[in-house]
């Protein structure tokens, strides 16, 4: 009869923790370098949005299981310092938010369509344009995502920007500091006038069933990082961005875009963003949005012999 007591408080016990959305921490995320405390409203879906990581990867190292609910105030692990390895049955998957250019009225108007925004986040909105060798940009709006996901928004193209052949237009999600820029081509153009719509996107030839991977090679203080890829697909864009360690480089400076070529192994030298100068240690990130691959890292900002 004690016996049949003691299991019963138990039980209670781990009802209790259950509802109140408590879990336990597993191997992957006991080291955890970067956290987000879940809202109320908030899903896996919506933070992996958020962070630009699979919302799968984020149930794994929390070990939430199926059917995957979470609860105001709870912790929510992102990302772990130098933790590399993603499923491969998880590609390929857009989970950035991303926007394309759609439509253009020459002097007057640009016109974008969103994918994957995140809900209820504002962006500052843009535009630029190239003079002496620099980028000139001026702000024309605050973009409030409102719902997210796909929509899609105009802005009056700056009186001081007339005339110009080719502008930018760049939107900077608040407090991530992660920036997305698109340039286009400033005369009229609309679907269906024979200008383009969607932009062509290299999506190169994927290796389904392999993780691509980077790791440090050697590192020069303050200014460059030397990285040994593997398993990359083919003839693919990919973004190199740079942030502070634990971030795993969502929502970092951006570096350079280099494309993969043959694929696999390469060896690639990226300079350090001015921005991270001084930084003890430094995550390291390289994405390709539109299929999905990513790949990051870490590395100490000493120089190595």
């Amino acid at each position: 009869m004690k016996t049949k007591r003691i299991f019963m408080a138990l039980l209670a016990v781990i009802i209790l923790l259950t509802s109140a959305g408590v879990t336990f921490q597993p191997a992957q995320a006991a080291n955890c370098s970067s956290y987000h405390v879940v809202s109320r409203g908030q899903t896996l879906s919506w933070i992996g949005r958020y962070y630009g990581v699979n919302w799968k990867y984020l149930a794994d190292i929390n070990n939430i299981p199926s059917p995957y609910r979470i609860y105001p105030g709870q912790r929510i692990c992102i990302s772990g310092g130098g933790y590399t390895n993603y499923y491969p049955n998880y590609y390929p998957t857009n989970t950035e938010w991303s926007y394309v250019v759609t439509s253009v009225e020459r002097d007057v108007s640009v016109t974008i369509k969103t994918a994957n925004f995140p809900d209820n986040v504002l962006f500052e909105v843009s535009i630029g344009r190239k003079q002496s060798g620099k980028m000139n940009w001026m702000k024309v709006a605050d973009l409030d995502s409102d719902r997210g996901g796909s929509f899609k928004a105009a802005f009056d193209i700056p009186d001081e920007f007339a005339g110009a052949s080719t502008l930018s237009i760049k939107l900077v999600q608040a407090k991530k500091n992660k920036s997305v820029v698109r340039s286009f081509s400033n005369a009229s153009y609309s679907p269906g006038t024979g200008g383009p719509y969607y932009p062509y996107y290299n999506y190169g030839n994927y290796y389904y069933g392999t993780i691509p991977t980077i790791w440090i090679q050697s590192v020069v203080r303050d200014s460059t990082v030397t990285i040994r890829t593997a398993n990359f697909p083919s003839g693919t864009d990919f973004q190199v961005l740079m942030g502070p360690m634990g971030s795993a480089g969502v929502g970092g400076y951006y570096v350079t875009t280099f494309n993969s070529g043959a694929g696999g192994a390469m060896t690639l030298t990226f300079n350090t963003p001015p921005q991270l100068y001084g930084s003890h240690r430094i995550a390291i990130r390289t994405q390709n949005l539109w299929s999905g691959y990513y790949s990051y890292n870490w590395f100490y900002n000493n120089t190595t012999n």
